[in-house]
């Protein structure tokens, strides 16, 4: 395996195959296949806004992106991902909810993207408490940017957090896990309406 993996292929898997465009200006992101088929994009309102995450992680300002997440398994029916960035771009938030056909899909592409996760170099695994129906959690970091993720399955729904720029205290590390409990009730919510 190369040792040196890209970007896309690292937080697909620290994330749960939810956030590759954590890092990337949309015009850089490949097209896979792999994404969920165009047009998918779930409504906005299944991702927290600004003043949520910003409570947590105060240096976020805006929102820098939103749509679909490419990084979703094929088999996701409809995706969503936002973008939360400091004003020059070196502190992110992202969020991320993918629905599947059926649990048991969703179950699958969690599982898959568990699996990956373990193979990428220098990723490790964080004990975080279980935020949903399951949960993991894990550190990366390539030269000296930070990488900490958090991904849940919840029924239909694979819910994906990700902070980049920070240092992987247990203070950030816990304020994540809290931003992640609150996406996932926003997102599950926002789905019973939809």
């Amino acid at each position: 395996m190369d040792k040196r993996m890209g970007r896309p292929t690292l937080l697909l898997a620290l994330s749960i195959a939810v956030l590759v465009t954590l890092s990337l200006p949309a015009s850089t992101q490949s097209q896979s296949s792999a994404g969920a088929a165009a047009g998918s994009v779930l409504p906005r309102s299944v991702v927290v806004p600004l003043s949520v995450v910003s409570h947590f992680f105060p240096e976020v300002t805006h929102e820098a992106s939103t749509g679909e997440n490419q990084a979703a398994a094929a088999s996701a029916r409809a995706t969503r991902l936002v973008i939360y960035a400091n004003a020059d771009g070196s502190k992110k938030v992202t969020l991320s909810v993918d629905q599947y056909a059926t649990p048991s899909d969703a179950s699958s592409a969690f599982q898959e993207a568990v699996e990956k996760s373990k193979s990428v170099p220098g990723y490790k695994p964080v004990s975080v408490p279980t935020v949903s129906q399951q949960s993991m959690a894990g550190v990366v970091t390539q030269g000296a940017e930070t990488h900490v993720g958090i991904g849940v399955l919840d029924a239909d729904l694979i819910i994906g957090a990700t902070i980049a720029g920070y240092d992987a205290t247990p203070q950030n590390i816990n304020k994540l896990v809290a931003l992640t409990r609150q996406q996932a009730a926003a997102g599950k919510k926002a789905m019973r309406k939809h």
